[in-house]
């Protein structure tokens, strides 16, 4: 029997939502700040700058929590499991370091097995969710448990500091410009995921078990594998982004990525997936988290009052989930 293709699987298709949040904040940030005279540096390319930087983590798993929304799941692990990625990527570094030197090698070892744990961790979720059948939520929420204490006992409660100066590729992926290799890395995967939910089998199979589980079986959709496969590559795309958080901090540190997975979350709804699975687009995603990442620059940076920016972000998905909500039922 021939593969299910969900109705919410064009690639392009994203709703009108995100675009009128990102106007409405994009709006409302250039007017507060108009009236403190610093409107050109808010509007200026090395603001942009800082907004592509600081949003190439959380952009990067939220590449990997579409996929597993749409399946209709949840991850509250990405957030521990980046800690404990820059906590395993700087421990192999420095073991390595001393016997193989500040080389390429070197790097690449601690990359990979940075990218290596994240996947581990993300397939342990799968198996959790497939092979004992237990909630996404709890499922994850173990992991969030365990990664953060692993990350915690592997660091001995202390920060990991390079023995010496940073490697070059780690300044490379640290830097903040436009020719940043872990933001053009986002664009890469960006596609390659669009190419794979829209265009592929496998992409029509994840959006299938999202939106009817039981329709999907009936067509011979392998479900548990399905599944599987979406909470390894989600946590390989989170082990990616641990090795850039990494760089970014110049540490090993397991207190990092502290509410990444809400915001994560958030972002990935505000650009229009479903809690329940079977929607959302990578163009969304991307706007949800340029969303999320406009707020808190404009608070950061403009003095505008912190409470303002969990404000602007509680009414922004109250509003989205409200208006798809609408929009399915016509009431």
């Amino acid at each position: 029997m021939s593969s299910p293709v969900a109705p919410a699987s064009r690639p392009f298709a994203v709703p009108t939502g995100p675009w009128v949040g990102f106007a409405s904040v994009f709006i409302l940030f250039t007017l507060l700040i108009g009236t403190t005279g610093e409107l050109d540096k808010f509007l200026s390319l090395g603001n942009l700058r800082v907004l592509l930087h600081e949003g190439t983590v959380p952009a990067i798993v939220g590449l990997g929590m579409l996929l597993v929304l749409i399946t209709g799941g949840i991850d509250l692990s990405v957030g521990a499991v980046v800690a404990l990625v820059t906590v395993v990527t700087m421990r192999v570094y420095v073991s390595l370091h001393t016997s193989w030197g500040p080389g390429a090698a070197t790097g690449f070892a601690a990359a990979t097995s940075g990218i290596l744990i994240g996947g581990l961790c993300g397939f342990v979720n799968g198996l959790l969710v497939t092979k004992l059948n237990l909630p996404p939520f709890v499922a994850t929420l173990g992991m969030f448990g365990i990664a953060r204490g692993v990350a915690v006992w592997l660091a001995e409660r202390t920060t990991l500091a390079f023995p010496g100066k940073a490697p070059a590729w780690v300044d490379a992926l640290a830097v903040t410009s436009f020719g940043n290799p872990g933001l053009w890395s986002v664009v890469l995967l960006a596609v390659v995921t669009g190419v794979v939910l829209h265009f592929t089998v496998f992409g029509r199979h994840v959006y299938a078990v999202g939106s009817n589980e039981a329709a999907a079986r009936l067509c011979g959709v392998d479900v548990n594998r399905t599944r599987l496969l979406v909470y390894t590559v989600a946590g390989l795309l989170t082990g990616w982004a641990g090795v850039i958080m990494f760089a970014h901090s110049n540490s090993g540190n397991p207190t990092l990525g502290e509410q990444l997975e809400l915001d994560v979350i958030t972002a990935v709804v505000i650009g229009g997936a479903s809690l329940s699975g079977g929607k959302g687009t990578v163009i969304g995603a991307l706007l949800g988290v340029a969303i999320l990442g406009l707020i808190k620059n404009g608070v950061s940076l403009f003095n505008v009052p912190v409470e303002m920016q969990y404000i602007l972000i509680g009414v922004l998905l109250l509003a989205n989930v409200a208006l798809n909500r609408w929009r399915q039922t016509g009431k």
